[in-house]
């Protein structure tokens, strides 16, 4: 399974990965997943790289901001801070029943200086933000890229679930709806290799553009003259 600590250094981070791009995906847990089954066959994970492209910030709207839900906000984030700042004076107290007070005092200061915090940022942001919401970076395409055996990689992954890339899900449904588009009827002519079929006159095959559809050398020359004419 993959990990997400990595050992390699900060510096590769910053710089864009050479190589050839072997799949892409629309979501990053498909690209994850993508690496990880080639990790767990066995494949040299450290020859590939994630990237992500077209990044977009995206703000989920969670709801609407009032009064109240400032309040219990404030109260929450206020708590966790109040616990933990008594949970460091109580063990580093001389007394169990001082240890105690202060641990109760660090929560009730916590709750009351996360209520005002809210309020006050509340208050000065009223009319302007009544929501709240999270927000997010996504990338509209992930691509895997390997700087060795990228041909193996490539065909490793083929039927990965979500691949984008040629020889991937997603071609293959094209290849499906071309044959499928292929084997409907369609008029005469649409194709270039296309046969003649049965009640299709071959006249209409082969006539000029612009030209009359059906005409015989000689059949309206007034000189040719009548059939009776010519044979004689």
């Amino acid at each position: 399974m993959s990990q997400p600590m990595s050992a390699y250094p900060a510096s590769r981070a910053r710089t864009m990965p050479q190589g050839e791009e072997v799949a892409s995906f629309a979501t990053y847990p498909e690209a994850q997943a993508a690496v990880d089954s080639l990790s767990d066959d066995g494949f040299p994970v450290h020859y590939l790289a994630i990237v992500g492209t077209d990044l977009r910030q995206v703000e989920n709207i969670t709801g609407r901001m009032s009064w109240g839900r400032a309040v219990a906000s404030g109260a929450a984030s206020g708590l966790w801070l109040g616990v933990l700042v008594g949970a460091m004076l109580s063990f580093f107290g001389n007394g169990a029943p001082t240890g105690g007070a202060s641990f109760l005092m660090a929560m009730l200061l916590g709750i009351v200086w996360g209520i005002l915090f809210q309020v006050v940022s509340y208050a000065l942001t009223r009319g302007r933000r009544d929501f709240t919401s999270t927000s997010a970076v996504i990338a509209s395409r992930y691509s895997i890229i390997a700087a060795q055996q990228a041909a193996q990689a490539a065909q490793a992954l083929s039927r990965a679930p979500g691949n984008l890339t040629r020889g991937g899900a997603a071609a293959r449904r094209a290849e499906e709806r071309r044959a499928a588009r292929d084997s409907e009827p369609t008029a005469f002519g649409s194709r270039p290799d296309e046969q003649p079929r049965f009640g299709v006159r071959l006249s209409d095959v082969g006539a000029e553009p612009g030209g009359d559809v059906g005409t015989r050398p000689g059949a309206d020359d007034p000189a040719a003259g009548t059939p009776s004419e010519r044979e004689a």
